[in-house]
């Protein structure tokens, strides 16, 4: 369900070009097929070029360019192709993300470069090519997916939650900076969400009780924050109440209660 609560305004997006990253899973995906269905022009990137081929022949203006943000020269690439292309980028969405759970010395440390420059190097990469255009042309805007781990250090996610706080801190910002231009900035901070993350993060999809959010109901939150002029925005109630506890307590209580309930979701094959 595209509109209900979330009263996503159908205008308002509507032949609006629209550069989407990790577009081919999860909320990246859920994008995509939302703006389709607003009337936006669609361009989608991601490593799975034959998912994005699939997406786009049922879309009604899409194109894609395959990629992988891992790669540092890529930012530069897809911008280069859309400019032979003459696309100018009226929203970015920075989507493309994923982490990793259990101990720190678990994973190697090629993994977290490879999760660092996806998760931080390709968006600010990113923001910095489209953004100027923006800038230059005095409209447009960004929205980049975060994460509620980026209020908060979370053993077992360490580096995933320090990258998402790098988002959000980065986010907010850039706002503050070009929001008199008349370039909207968006951070939005998902919870637990059911994607494809789960699996590259090693987590089931079995449902943490009170806070699986479907993709939907993040994109629709998101897209009406954004139509809005929001500048950051907590995706559901409860994690938006999780935030404003975990930000009251001493530093070392919120660290250990969250170290246990990322233990406990562990050892219950729920992370």
């Amino acid at each position: 369900k595209i509109y209900g609560k979330s009263n996503i305004k159908m205008n308002y997006f509507k032949n609006k070009t629209i550069l989407i990253t990790g577009a081919s899973s999860g909320i990246g995906e859920c994008f995509a097929n939302t703006l389709n269905k607003l009337g936006a022009r669609l361009v989608l990137t991601a490593r799975t070029e034959k998912k994005l081929e699939e997406m786009c022949k049922t879309m009604n203006n899409a194109t894609y360019i395959s990629g992988d943000l891992s790669d540092k020269n890529f930012s530069n690439e897809l911008y280069d192709e859309l400019k032979n292309k003459k696309i100018t980028v009226d929203i970015l969405i920075n989507n493309a993300g994923f982490g990793f759970s259990g101990l720190f010395l678990d994973s190697s440390i090629n993994n977290y470069k490879e999760m660092m420059n996806v998760n931080m190097y390709s968006l600010v990469s990113l923001t910095h090519l489209f953004l100027n255009d923006m800038v230059e042309n005095k409209s447009g805007g960004i929205i980049n997916i975060s994460s509620l781990a980026s209020f908060q250090p979370i053993p077992y996610f360490s580096m995933y939650a320090a990258s998402k706080a790098f988002v959000t801190s980065f986010t907010l910002g850039i706002y503050e900076e070009y929001r008199e231009l008349g370039i909207k900035v968006l951070g939005v901070c998902p919870g637990y969400t059911k994607t494809n993350f789960n699996k590259r993060a090693q987590m089931s999809s079995q449902p943490v009780a009170g806070y699986l959010m479907s993709s939907q109901e993040v994109v629709n939150e998101s897209l009406e924050a954004y139509r809005k002029g929001k500048f950051l925005i907590i995706n559901g109630k409860i994690n938006r109440f999780a935030k404003a506890v975990t930000s009251l307590l001493p530093k070392k209580i919120s660290l250990k209660m969250s170290k246990s309930i990322i233990r406990k979701g562990m050892n219950n094959s729920q992370w």
